[in-house]
């Protein structure tokens, strides 16, 4: 269960355990036959949403299918039961019972927001992203200030590329709760950028990529498409600005733009700069690992096979676990004639086995992958990777 849908769960939780209270009260002051037949029913409604909060998902849809099959006119009993199902998967059941709820004459606004609320979660898990934007605008309509509704539009419009229509959303939600997520909103802004790079718009990709800069300047992206638009431009010395604006203000994401100052300066002719740049780093982070591999390359070009050995080797102690470390590391062996041939065959498998050269993880969902991913493809959410490093053993 993602974010939105726990804490739609929570929601609902609280909606129909207010009403489940009332009718409780309701039936234990009642004396004629059709209250102490709802009081019987509450039973099972009550030891489902027990069950519920004890995760025991399984039980509770038992329990409350027995609730409302004794009590049909029970709508929070049906929206709850059909979000349980949701949870486990069923989707069609779930889609079927919140669509049930919306053909009962007499709904009030607000139940019939919440079904419709609980149907386009329905549609969003199965994949009918369509059907999912269209009913979730339609609690908009009923409820503009629903920001359960908003946040899952925001979603649908990020997965279709619709990043205008997920910024001016964003705007909305902002309204209604008051909180903004810098974070996102700069990646949309970096992402209505880059998309106006591609389509030669260079003013509007110039704006976009400023304001996300602005938004959340200490987010890498927006520098980095940037600088990548300028150079294609041919503005290579405005690109190079742009990156050492990054490697300046955040020298944690310095390493993104090495590979590419690298290049834009070799063009300027103006490539030995790079050397200043590596120790600028370690000197702000002597922990950089990148930093000390960069510069050990750049000592061994230089024929200081010596320092080149000794940095590889700050490297290997600063991260042990990354495997661009220790392949270097051999490169630097092999081009030394330290080690036989077969040396040279091992670094070839090596390299090419299922390992990850550069190794990072998703903060909220625990993806892995090979390099820095501003948007997680698994949980779509945006800015939570991060360096997966193990701790040293003290020796």
């Amino acid at each position: 269960m993602n974010v939105e849908e726990q804490t739609l769960l929570v929601l609902l939780v609280a909606f129909v355990g207010g009403v489940a209270l009332g009718r409780f009260w309701a039936s234990a002051r009642a004396t004629d036959q059709a209250d102490r037949r709802r009081k019987t029913s509450s039973i099972h409604y009550i030891l489902g949403l027990d069950f519920l909060a004890s995760r025991q998902i399984d039980r509770a849809v038992a329990e409350l299918t027995i609730a409302a099959r004794k009590d049909t006119e029970a709508i929070e009993i049906y929206l709850i039961l059909g979000n349980l199902l949701r949870e486990k998967g069923q989707l069609e059941r779930a889609i079927q019972i919140h669509q049930s709820i919306l053909h009962r004459p007499g709904l009030s606004g607000e139940e019939r927001a919440h079904a419709l609320l609980c149907l386009g979660m329905d549609f969003k898990r199965a994949g009918f992203r369509n059907r999912a934007m269209d009913t979730f605008q339609e609690v908009v309509a009923l409820d503009p200030e629903n920001a359960y509704a908003l946040s899952n539009l925001i979603k649908i419009h990020e997965s279709e590329h619709d990043w205008e229509r997920a910024l001016q959303t964003q705007e909305k939600l902002f309204q209604v709760s008051g909180e903004l997520d810098t974070t996102l909103k700069a990646f949309l802004y970096d992402q209505i950028g880059q998309a106006a790079a591609q389509a030669e718009e260079g003013l509007s990709a110039v704006r976009a990529f400023e304001d996300a800069i602005r938004t959340e300047p200490h987010i890498a992206a927006p520098y980095l498409h940037y600088g990548d638009m300028l150079e294609s431009q041919g503005r290579l010395d405005e690109a190079e600005a742009k990156w050492l604006a990054l490697a300046s203000d955040n020298p944690r994401m310095a390493y993104l733009v090495f590979d590419r100052l690298r290049r834009v300066r070799e063009k300027l002719g103006r490539g030995e700069a790079m050397t200043e740049l590596f120790k600028n780093v370690i000197d702000a982070d002597d922990n950089d690992w990148r930093a000390h591999l960069a510069l050990a390359r750049d000592e061994k070009e230089r024929g200081e096979t010596d320092n080149a050995f000794s940095l590889l080797m700050d490297a290997v102690r600063t991260n042990p676990h990354a495997l661009a470390v220790h392949l270097e590391v051999w490169r630097s062996l092999v081009s030394m004639n330290e080690l036989p041939a077969r040396v040279q065959t091992y670094l070839d498998e090596v390299a090419q086995s299922a390992f990850f050269l550069d190794p990072y993880i998703c903060m909220k969902c625990n993806y892995r992958a090979n390099g820095i991913l501003w948007r997680c493809p698994h949980c779509q959410e945006w800015n939570t990777f991060v360096e997966e490093r193990l701790e040293t053993v003290d020796r």
